[in-house]
């Protein structure tokens, strides 16, 4: 296990995404907060680590894209894409001035030298959220971002005042090569009366062999809700509550070397459950593996410490039969489950 807890001054490291740079390291950028406050709304950049060993050991970090560049105050939660001329490509939101959000990128050729930029924001002004490990290259070539949004006004009110609005789920496309991005004609939400139910968050979506496309998205309602497409983005079958148990917490699924894995809390909030302070119910943390991409098998326990949350989890697959696993895994002590980054490093052969 490789840790980046916080610190003085580093609150929050959390939200991250692998990639191999030419050279053959590994490379794993998340979001580091600064300052002394944790909120997803302080003050943070976009540092790196580097491991030339599979994930065994890792550098210190380093600043790739900083807040200041864009004239806000927080850029975060990122995802990694090989570029159509064989660049790395850091993908991030940035959060705007005016409670929007819209989307930067940092490029590399070699891994090394960054430079950073604001890809076109060709889609209405809401305040997006996209989690980290969850940009898509079809292949088609198109890239795509699986969004969930409320309106800047909602945002802003819920940040002011902290009351609550449904988050509608929709998608956000590139077909320029993360040059500009526009969103497709269509979005989902849920209401009910759960006072944990914020709509359809936090949606990520996978491409099936065949073409067909897979979403799901994180409710407060017990399960992860999902949606299917016969290959066509504009047009999704209405979302429903489906396989995977879950608490109010993100899912990631990926297919890595022929089989299709999917990592999260499989334990819902249930009537009655106690969760220690700061972990919402975030454990146990587990993998699950697929062959078909339908049927799932074994949960294989990742974590499973209840004084800690575990979530936002990214996935890479190593040269040497491992697949590694960055996500958040805070306890009180830390301030909350998202405040601590943790890479862990599980062999692919001991998943059931």
């Amino acid at each position: 296990m490789h840790e980046l807890p916080p610190s003085a001054n580093n609150p929050r490291n959390s939200e991250g995404a692998f990639i191999r740079a030419k050279n053959g390291e590994i490379l794993f950028a998340y979001s580091r907060y600064t300052g002394d406050s944790n909120h997803d709304h302080a003050a943070c950049d976009i540092a790196m680590i580097r491991s030339s060993d599979e994930g065994e050991s890792w550098s210190e970090p380093e600043i790739i894209a900083t807040s200041e560049f864009f004239g806000t105050k927080n850029i975060m939660s990122v995802s990694a894409l090989e570029q159509n001329n064989g660049d790395i490509g850091f993908y991030f939101l940035i959060k705007e001035n005016d409670f929007t959000t819209t989307i930067g990128r940092a490029i590399s050729a070699d891994g090394r030298v960054f430079r950073t930029e604001r890809c076109k924001a060709d889609f209405a002004p809401n305040y997006y959220v996209i989690n980290n490990d969850r940009f898509v290259r079809l292949k088609t070539g198109r890239i795509i971002a699986p969004a969930a949004y409320v309106t800047s006004k909602e945002n802003r009110i819920s940040t002011e005042s902290r009351e609550r609005f449904p988050y509608r789920t929709t998608l956000l496309y590139s077909d320029d090569d993360g040059e500009s991005f526009k969103a497709v004609g269509w979005n989902y939400t849920i209401r009910n009366t759960n006072s944990n139910d914020r709509g359809l968050q936090e949606p990520g979506i996978i491409e099936k062999s065949d073409g067909s496309f897979y979403l799901w998205m994180r409710t407060g309602v017990g399960c992860q809700y999902e949606s299917e497409s016969s290959g066509d983005i504009n047009c999704f079958s209405v979302p429903v509550g489906g396989r995977f148990t879950s608490p109010a917490s993100p899912m990631q699924m990926k297919s890595l070397g022929g089989a299709t894995y999917a990592v999260y809390n499989p334990v819902p909030n249930y009537d009655g459950r106690t969760n220690c302070k700061g972990t919402w119910g975030r454990t146990p943390f587990v993998i699950r593996k697929s062959i078909d991409g339908e049927s799932f098998g074994a949960l294989n326990i990742i974590e499973n410490d209840e004084s800690r949350g575990f979530c936002y989890p990214a996935l890479f697959e190593t040269n040497d039969g491992y697949i590694l696993i960055g996500y958040c895994r805070g306890g009180a002590e830390d301030g909350n489950t998202l405040c601590r980054l943790g890479i862990s490093k599980i062999e692919i052969s001991s998943i059931e």
